[in-house]
């Protein structure tokens, strides 16, 4: 999230929202600008093991060499850290961001990193590996060459905004992690799990199509999101129209123009206040909005429509459920 609706708004967004990694070589073929990687076979599992040292080019556009398996692994961001622990490698991880909750065991770990990045505290840590991200790596810019130059392990993660660049931060922190069969079965399941939802999308016609208004920070300083961003894709996906579809990225809007859209359903992601739902439908503007006046506000967990991690499918259901109960159920 680049755009701030306020300094509270700003600092849950920039965790919140959310490069592709480099591909796997094997044993009789190595690419020239990286060194080679190769894989030992479990006789048992008949899954592989990548053998490190490991060459990355992530976010930054950086070979990034990882010589060992991480033992102590840091997580600057949510999306991130659940990405760690999906895979495998959740006792590894010994530092989080502030905003971190999920599962539930992350919110006990080292606290590292807030609106600043705490240097100190991830030195005395002694990690293996940073998985830093591509949303705020120009903000802590400074703070990431500094643990660089003190010789740790700095890989920046993709800043995901489609479903292909989540798949593709899973690949790198697998990769990164020695866990890329872990990581290849995680991105198959959600894909398998988002076809299930577009069947079932599919069903809804086109008269029965509903326009969605999507509310990330609330009034008086209101932003939706427009065309190419995460949530039109999720909305894209369950069949839904974005009313702001005509506009681009995140966009602040005022009252009167949605009074003009009047969408069928109007959705909130701001967790982070009392009562949104309530906020919206008491908005004397609002009060003929066909959302409002059939009661068809809903706020979603911001948390699994904006992280980029292996929970966003959960999201587009949640999304899915709220706007079309009658086809996915409540």
């Amino acid at each position: 999230m680049k755009k701030l609706f306020g300094l509270v708004a700003a600092f849950l967004l920039l965790f919140g929202l959310l490069a592709a990694c480099g591909n796997e070589a094997n044993n009789k073929n190595e690419d020239s600008n990286k060194q080679p990687v190769s894989e030992q076979a479990d006789e048992n599992t008949n899954q592989t093991e990548e053998v490190f040292p490991v060459t990355i080019k992530d976010a930054s556009d950086t070979d990034v060499v990882i010589e060992k398996k991480p033992e102590k692994i840091i997580s600057l961001i949510p999306s991130n850290t659940e990405i760690v622990y999906a895979l495998g490698e959740g006792d590894a991880v010994v530092g989080v961001s502030e905003l971190d909750n999920y599962p539930e065991e992350a919110a006990s770990k080292e606290k590292v990193a807030g609106m600043e990045l705490n240097v100190e505290k991830i030195l005395s840590l002694n990690p293996d590996l940073v998985l830093a991200h591509g949303s705020t790596a120009n903000m802590w810019e400074a703070g990431l060459k500094q643990l660089k130059d003190s010789g740790v392990t700095v890989l920046v993660v993709n800043d995901a905004q489609s479903f292909d660049a989540v798949y593709s931060s899973i690949e790198m922190v697998g990769k990164a992690t020695g866990k890329t069969a872990e990581a290849e079965k995680l991105i198959q399941d959600m894909k398998s799990k988002l076809d299930d939802i577009q069947k079932q999308a599919a069903t809804i016609s086109e008269e029965d199509q509903k326009t969605v208004f999507v509310e990330v920070s609330p009034a008086p300083d209101i932003y939706t999101t427009g065309k190419n961003t995460f949530m039109n894709e999720m909305l894209e996906v369950i069949h839904a129209k974005n009313a702001v579809s005509d506009q681009e990225g995140w966009v602040p809007i005022n009252e009167e123009a949605v009074v003009q859209m009047n969408p069928d359903t109007i959705i909130t992601t701001v967790g982070f206040v009392d009562n949104a739902v309530d906020q919206i439908k008491e908005r004397t503007a609002w009060k003929d909005i066909t959302a409002v006046k059939e009661n068809q506000v809903y706020l979603v967990n911001e948390d699994l429509v904006s992280r980029s991690g292996p929970r966003i499918v959960e999201g587009v259901e949640e999304l899915a459920k709220a706007i079309y109960p009658d086809v996915f159920g409540k």
